[in-house]
């Protein structure tokens, strides 16, 4: 799972629904708390797991869509590969000229 879906109930538990790819590159939700699992979009995923959070948890307080530290780790080291490849292409092509 890439992303964590949070909400707090009223009494303070917090609850949670992950949020990544399956088998075939399906978007999945689920539910940490109970076995609700279901199939989604990007652009549904924050809302279709804030609506089980409340509806079958009660929890409506602070809602939250982090990521996890392994994916944000994986983003970063991309972006400094592509900066650093970029860097060398720009220093190369200087050095032509």
């Amino acid at each position: 799972m890439t992303h964590r879906i949070t909400a707090t109930r009223e009494d303070g538990t917090d609850f949670e629904v992950a949020y990544g790819y399956g088998r075939g590159r399906r978007r999945l939700l689920g539910c940490r708390h109970c076995d609700w699992r279901e199939r989604t979009t990007q652009g549904e995923a924050r809302h279709q797991g804030l609506d089980h959070l409340a509806q079958a948890h009660g929890a409506l307080g602070s809602p939250r869509m982090t990521a996890d530290p392994p994916a944000r780790r994986q983003t970063v080291l991309i972006m400094l590969a592509c900066v650093a490849v970029a860097a060398v292409v720009v220093w190369w092509a200087a050095s032509q000229g």
